[in-house]
């Protein structure tokens, strides 16, 4: 219910026209030769990955607080299944990356990337806010990256998302009206967000080689049984109905999501491990990039077109091009400012910065 209600109010403004605020916050420098800490939030040790996410609570809250119970138990459970099917396709493409050390490269592309922008002092990385918070003191400044990576939902595409801000720890102060002391947020100075797609893989197809494949598979366990198993009704059915799916070229999103994930540990292995460094050190050159640009936001909805094939909804403003791939800035709405790299959609059939 309160994620339709969320949605509610986001349509309301949207269509009103009311004023939104931008992703991107121009920079401000921080008061002269002031050393600026660079904390970078990752808090996964290892890569990601999206899943199917049920939600039923707006149906289900209809029946009363029980049908809503009933719904929270039913999408906890399909949630946990469709979480442990990810983990079991990111198994292989974990142990392609063993040696993919993401967290030190990070660091390393601030230093190399961010110097002359800002005025670098300690480069940390921390792995949730609760840390972060036990080490920032008053009145510090400081650059916040925080970032994921992760595959895509259907397996095809590794990303990276890292939200920047500059910020200015504000010391807590004493309420007049209690003793306790009051937080104060802390000052914005500059904040945009950036995406970063890698190599997108074809969409999945099953080969007449796998499926021959697979159901030499089938007859090997079927001819593992025991000769009583072998002569079972139940265990021959159980068979054809296992060589009945796996003859069909038809595959379904599950299957696609395997066939991906086998793609990434093996023949594309190598891709996968450049990709995600090639996309670390991309994103800095365009956070820094993007740092020394002052343009306001707000204009670039004047700007803003449609991009081919995108749908008419969709604006941005072409940043720069190449033979495989482009970076657009989002120009309307929340978005406005936001920073997107991805390959050309022509060669990948799939439309990644939406």
């Amino acid at each position: 219910m309160l994620n339709k209600f969320i949605i509610i109010i986001f349509v309301s403004i949207f269509v009103s026209g009311c004023k939104v605020t931008p992703t991107k916050l121009v920079y401000s420098a921080p008061p002269s030769n002031k050393v600026i800490n660079v904390y970078s939030l990752i808090p996964q040790d290892e890569l990601g990955a999206l899943y199917p996410v049920q939600n039923s609570s707006a149906v289900t809250a209809q029946f009363g607080l029980v049908g809503a119970l009933v719904g929270a138990v039913i999408d906890t459970s399909v949630n946990m299944s469709n979480a442990q099917v990810a983990e079991r396709n990111l198994e292989g493409i974990r142990n392609e990356l063993i040696n993919l050390e993401f967290d030190k490269l990070f660091e390393e592309e601030v230093s190399k990337k961010l110097v002359g922008k800002v005025n670098i002092g300690k480069i940390k990385t921390v792995k949730s806010f609760k840390e972060l918070n036990k080490i920032l003191k008053p009145d510090e400044t400081y650059l916040l990256l925080e970032t994921f990576y992760k595959m895509d939902i259907d397996f095809r595409t590794p990303f990276i998302v890292t939200s920047v801000s500059l910020n200015e720890k504000n010391k807590s102060e004493k309420s007049k009206k209690k003793k306790r002391k009051k937080k104060k947020k802390d000052t914005l100075l500059y904040k945009n967000t950036f995406t970063y797609f890698g190599l997108s893989l074809p969409a999945p197809i099953k080969s007449q080689e796998s499926i021959d494949a697979e159901v030499d598979e089938i007859n090997s366990n079927f001819a593992k049984l025991s000769p009583r198993a072998q002569k079972s009704h139940s265990k021959k059915r159980q068979r054809q109905r296992q060589i009945n799916k796996a003859s069909k070229t038809a595959i379904d999103f599950d299957d696609a999501n395997v066939i991906s994930a086998r793609a990434w540990s093996t023949e594309y292995k190598e891709e996968l491990n450049s990709n995600l460094r090639d996309g670390i050190q991309q994103l800095f050159t365009i956070i820094s990039n993007d740092i020394a640009d002052k343009t306001p936001p707000e204009s670039y909805a004047k700007i803003g077109s449609t991009l081919e094939g995108y749908p008419a909804y969709h604006k941005a403003v072409l940043v720069d091009e190449t033979k495989d791939r482009k970076i657009i800035r989002f120009s309307d709405g929340y978005r406005a400012g936001a920073i997107c790299s991805m390959p050309k959609a022509e060669l990948t059939s799939k439309l990644l910065c939406l």
